[in-house]
């Protein structure tokens, strides 16, 4: 599977190929004091992004057209699904995660659509140009 490229894969498809949903744990786990770089398709576009995610809660990312926010993530412990807050004008959304290969693919939970791929998740704050 080509996850990082595939922006049409849903919450369904990822079920039908066996593949689990993230624990909450697990989704903690990969935005505890790390920083991601992650794939994402808007507005008919291919970017990228650079997020660091403070155990605390804060989150501030770049993505490579130099747009850059602060944010909340948070973790629902009862529906293992993951959720950003950006303070700017970032969208913010909730979303269920699986790992596919060394990926993290994120599917919105308010329509099941495939919504961005953590394509490195590395621990310590780091630079987040991109």
């Amino acid at each position: 599977m080509s996850t990082s490229t595939n922006n049409t894969l849903t919450i369904d498809d990822m079920t039908a190929q066996n593949y689990q949903s993230l624990s909450a744990q697990e989704i903690k786990d990969i935005f505890s004091e790390t920083t991601t770089t992650a794939r994402y398709f808007y507005n008919n576009t291919w970017y990228m992004a650079a997020t660091n995610s403070f155990q605390d809660g804060r989150i501030e990312g770049q993505n490579n057209v130099g747009s850059y926010n602060e944010g909340r993530w948070s973790v629902d412990e009862e529906k293992h699904t993951l959720s950003l807050e950006w303070d700017g004008y970032w969208e913010d959304w909730t979303a269920r995660g699986y790992k596919v290969d060394n990926e993290f693919m994120f599917f919105n939970t308010n329509n099941g659509k495939w919504r961005i791929t953590l394509i490195f998740v590395e621990k310590g704050i780091l630079s987040t140009d991109l």
